[in-house]
């Protein structure tokens, strides 16, 4: 299984199990960006959108990119705002 495979399996429970790395890092970001301006984000790596759904309330315009099509789904599915848009990408390779 490659790594694509494993996140787009992981998708089905990733917002669901307890994830204290994802979660710390989501608090770290929220602490350190609270009182920062900032118009556009580049979010790499956006998974099912719990980071997202913060920077929608917060910036201008985001584009949420993530490798796994499953994880981008469940993101676009939390997700309905004109100021962000979804890539499915390799982040290795051009895009």
């Amino acid at each position: 299984m490659n790594t694509q495979e494993a996140y787009n399996n992981w998708s089905k429970t990733y917002d669901e199990v307890q994830n204290k790395t994802r979660d710390l890092e989501a608090i770290a970001l929220r602490e350190v960006l609270a009182n920062k301006q900032i118009k556009n984000v580049l979010e790499i790596g956006c998974g099912t959108g719990k980071n997202t759904e913060w920077f929608v309330k917060n910036v201008e315009k985001i584009i949420s990119v993530d490798l796994s099509e499953e994880m981008l789904a469940k993101a676009k599915s939390k997700i309905n705002s004109d100021i962000v848009t979804f890539v499915q990408a390799d982040i290795t390779k051009d895009w």
